[in-house]
């Protein structure tokens, strides 16, 4: 599978979308995002993923522009938070505004909160006009998906982001998304912080034999799986590395021995519960400078 920085997987809507981009959640506003946001982009990413509730919008758009890199070259991702669930053309055009674009590539739901069902049908009208070009959901279960069909949604998601590591592999999901023509896209690919992922036996093992590190063994893994990738960092050097990925292939074998490592362990809240998670555990949002 010859792959590069540049490979990017085509949406159900005709639409490319890179494999690998940059997460910033919990990347602080201000200088921290936006040098983040234009290093990866001067290191070749051409994919920056946020949303309302990171409160960082604004200085992603600050980075975007600093690079120089032109706009309609970067795939930008953002979300829709419960808040605006009710009038999810207001939560788009405040994104667009403080992001500094008139369009997103990828506009998601980002969790099945009560009413998800009609409002992804807003986001259908929404990707009508181009204020989108792409609509899907976030931390949806296969029966979420289905509950989209069975309330009216004409457009099947382009995209469904979920969390996703050798730890969490979502094979059910992965496996039904192929099927409906969905592109699953994995956010804490590396397991998150904290997780013992990364010092795994089996994947020390595959990294001292492939002479890359831990994390460029496991992106690997989930893009030849056609899964995408969106790894959070502010640190330049590693920024870059999540980048090298291409100078390798794991066999088909060395792919199995990562799989085994599935414990279908999620470090996110269950989406079925998301609704009874109590209100002051949700980020506050704190307007950018």
């Amino acid at each position: 599978m010859a792959l590069s920085i540049k490979s990017a997987v085509e949406l159900n809507n005709g639409l490319n979308m890179p494999l690998l981009g940059l997460g910033v959640f919990r990347s602080q506003a201000g200088e921290e995002t936006r040098s983040a946001v234009r290093t990866a982009l001067e290191y070749g990413y051409r994919m920056i993923d946020t949303a309302r509730i990171y409160c960082n919008e604004k200085s992603v758009g600050r980075g975007i522009k600093d690079s120089l890199v032109p706009r309609e070259d970067i795939f930008i991702t953002t979300k829709l938070w419960k808040d605006d669930f009710e009038n999810p053309r207001r939560g788009l055009e405040q994104s667009l505004e403080r992001l500094g674009v008139d369009y997103v590539d990828l506009y998601l739901l980002h969790w099945p909160f009560k009413g998800y069902c009609q409002a992804y049908l807003e986001l259908e009208q929404l990707q009508r006009e181009g204020l989108c070009k792409a609509i899907g959901v976030s931390n949806f279960k296969i029966h979420h998906l289905e509950d989209l069909k069975a309330h009216g949604a004409s457009t099947i998601p382009q995209v469904n982001q979920v969390e996703c590591h050798p730890l969490n592999a979502e094979n059910e999901l992965l496996n039904y998304c192929r099927k409906q023509n969905i592109i699953l896209e994995a956010y804490s690919p590396l397991g998150g912080e904290g997780n013992t992922l990364l010092s795994d036996p089996r994947i020390a093992s595959l990294s001292d034999y492939y002479k890359v590190s831990p994390a460029q063994l496991i992106l690997r893994w989930n893009i030849q799986r056609g899964v995408v990738v969106i790894p959070k960092s502010i640190r330049p050097q590693r920024i870059l590395e999540n980048s090298q990925l291409y100078s390798f292939e794991l066999t088909m074998d060395d792919m199995d021995v990562i799989s085994d490592i599935n414990a279908n362990l999620r470090r996110a809240y269950d989406s079925d519960k998301i609704d009874q998670r109590p209100a002051s555990t949700f980020p506050k949002i704190i307007e950018e400078e």
